[in-house]
C-alpha cells in the first residue's frame, strides 16, 4: 500500500494526463503558499494543467508548485500534500478524496446531501395526451457518457 503522498501524487499525475486536473486544498495547512486573500481558505480550488503551459509546474514527492493565474495576477504557489484532500478531474468527473485530510468546514462538500429534495407534484395525464409528447432524451453529459462519481480513499 503507496503512502498518501505517494498515492495522491499518483491519482494527479493520472489526472493530468487526461486533461485539466483540480486539486482541493485546506490553505491553512503549514507550507502552503497561496495568495493571502485565499489563505484561510479551508477548501480551496486550483485548476492545473499540463496544457496551461506554467514554466515552473512541478509535481514533486513533497508536493506540487507553480505559478498560478490570480485575477490575471501571477503567484508562485506551494502546494504540500498533507494539505490536498481531494484531487477530481474536469474531463471525466472522476475524482478522489482523502477523508482522513478533509476539513470539517469542506466535508459537506463530499458527503451525501442532507437537506431534503422538494417532491415533484404528480398530476393526473390520461393516456391519449402521452401519446402527443415526445419521449424525454437521456440523462447523460454533453459527451454522451455517464458522469463519474467521487471515490473515497482509505
Amino acid at each position: 500500500m503507496l503512502p498518501r503522498s505517494a498515492e495522491k501524487k499518483e491519482t494527479l499525475l493520472a489526472f493530468l494526463k487526461r486533461g485539466v486536473a483540480m486539486v482541493h486544498l485546506d490553505a491553512r495547512q503549514p507550507g502552503v503558499s497561496v495568495p493571502a486573500q485565499f489563505a484561510t481558505d479551508a477548501h480551496l480550488r486550483l485548476n492545473l494543467s499540463y496544457r496551461y503551459g506554467i514554466p515552473d509546474f512541478a509535481v514533486r514527492d513533497e508536493g506540487v508548485q507553480a505559478t498560478l493565474s490570480f485575477g490575471g495576477r501571477p503567484f508562485f504557489c506551494i502546494l504540500p500534500w498533507d494539505s490536498i484532500f481531494a484531487v477530481t478531474s474536469s474531463g471525466t468527473g472522476e475524482g478522489q478524496v482523502w477523508p482522513e485530510d478533509l476539513p470539517t468546514e469542506a466535508a459537506r462538500g463530499f458527503g451525501p446531501e442532507k437537506r431534503e429534495r422538494p417532491r415533484p407534484r404528480l398530476a393526473a395525464v390520461e393516456d391519449d395526451e402521452l401519446e402527443d409528447q415526445p419521449p424525454e432524451p437521456p440523462r447523460v453529459n454533453p459527451d454522451g457518457q455517464k458522469r463519474a462519481h467521487l471515490r473515497l480513499v482509505r
